[in-house]
């Protein structure tokens, strides 16, 4: 996840391309650029379906290796997450709320803890199951109601198919850090719309965000920045400890590259790699 954590700096860099994805049939293709690197994504659209694969190619054209689409998406959202808590979230946050508990639940847990000293986290599911079988994964405590997890959180994600706000916005404590990756069509929407008017709003693409991010949409809202402002110094960031940061994602091509390649060269590194033709 430290790895992941780094090739988001360059994936949300300004030396980046990111072409509108593309549905054909049941597959969602999403070409970017990182550099000197390209690829692309093809993951299937299908509910409940989970596949897919990441091709990247290096300078001259040259496929370089292929990396599991699902894996990849899992690690990467949670990866960017992970650095916009690093950016935005107090130092001393202590106390993590995850609401949902599916495909993407653990990997945002893990970013989290990556960059932050996180002691309790506490997990909602709208199946119970499903939260309690995360909590035991991670160490955490499920729970019954998300606003028993959000009102003592210092940093609240969600990852959820939610198509309305999963708790009231008064719940939220001065100075949290919100990650929400769940959202990703207009239709869609996990956070209250008072919060995204008030809070810091950062995305990771502003012209994604601007057709995808139904948080935003829904509210009404603008974001203030995006993560490459963040990262090129355009903009400060957190003004005080009494804050609330938002971080919204709807995820971008440039993140499957960067985490591609240096999956890529980790697994050539461990010798885990399989030469393919």
């Amino acid at each position: 996840m430290s790895d992941a954590i780094g090739a988001m700096e360059t994936a949300f860099g300004d030396d980046i391309e990111v072409p509108a994805r593309i549905l054909l049939g049941p597959s969602l293709f999403m070409p970017g650029r990182v550099g000197d690197r390209t690829g692309v994504k093809v993951v299937s659209a299908v509910p409940g379906k989970p596949f897919g694969i990441v091709a990247i190619f290096d300078e001259e054209g040259a496929c370089t290796g292929l990396v599991d689409g699902p894996t990849i998406t899992a690690i990467r959202t949670a990866a960017g997450a992970g650095l916009a808590t690093r950016l935005l979230a107090r130092p001393d946050s202590r106390t993590m709320a995850m609401l949902g508990a599916g495909a993407m639940a653990y990997d945002q847990v893990m970013a989290v803890r990556e960059v932050r000293p996180i002691g309790d986290v506490f997990i909602w599911s709208r199946d119970r199951t499903n939260a309690e079988v995360l909590a035991e994964r991670v160490g955490g405590s499920a729970v019954s109601d998300p606003e028993e997890a959000v009102s003592v959180a210092d940093v609240i994600s969600t990852a959820t198919p939610a198509t309305s706000p999963l708790f009231e916005s008064a719940m939220v404590k001065p100075g949290t850090h919100i990650n929400a990756v769940g959202a990703y069509t207009p239709e869609m929407c996990e956070i209250p719309p008072e919060i995204v008017r008030n809070a810091l709003t950062i995305v990771d693409d502003r012209a994604a965000a601007s057709e995808e991010a139904g948080d935003l949409l829904q509210a009404g809202s603008l974001p203030d920045g995006s993560m490459a402002d963040l990262l090129a110094g355009r903009h400060r960031g957190r003004q005080g400890p009494g804050e609330i940061t938002f971080f919204k994602s709807v995820g971008i091509a440039s993140q499957d590259v960067a985490a591609g390649v240096i999956a890529l060269e980790k697994a050539i590194e461990s010798d885990l790699g399989t030469e393919i033709g």
